[in-house]
């Protein structure tokens, strides 16, 4: 078996992000007629917050220097996403049946980066092993 050149604390970073990025997807796709609905009779965008917070953004830089450029891509590629989502909710004017349609779309596309991330994810953290 190869030794690992990443440290244990490194490889809890790469879980931590796999983690963050799993459940801030769910938070959007699972919670969506709640928030909608909260969205489109209080007329409230505070709780956004709430459904997009994320530990991407606590992470370190020094952090991710052990990632590799895959991973470095594909959590920006999700994370940018996910900030675009949170920024058209936080900002729109449209109506709620075109904010609907429009998140099911974003929903799609970050469900395809994630597996991406994922991917690229997983194969790091095997190769790290030495797998």
């Amino acid at each position: 078996m190869v030794k690992s050149h990443l440290s244990e604390d490194q490889q809890k970073v790469l879980v931590i992000l796999k983690l963050d990025a799993s459940h801030v997807f769910d938070r959007i796709k699972n919670r969506m007629d709640e928030y909608l609905r909260t969205f489109a009779v209080k007329r409230t965008r505070v709780h956004f917050k709430d459904i997009f917070s994320n530990r991407y953004e606590q992470i370190n830089v020094d952090d991710l220097k052990e990632c590799s450029e895959e991973v470095i891509i594909a959590l920006d590629k999700f994370y940018s996403k996910v900030n675009d989502l949170f920024w058209y909710l936080s900002h729109t004017e449209d109506l709620p049946n075109f904010v609907r349609d429009k998140l099911n779309q974003g929903v799609r596309e970050l469900e395809n980066i994630l597996q991406i991330l994922n991917v690229h994810i997983d194969a790091q953290l095997r190769v790290e092993a030495g797998e």
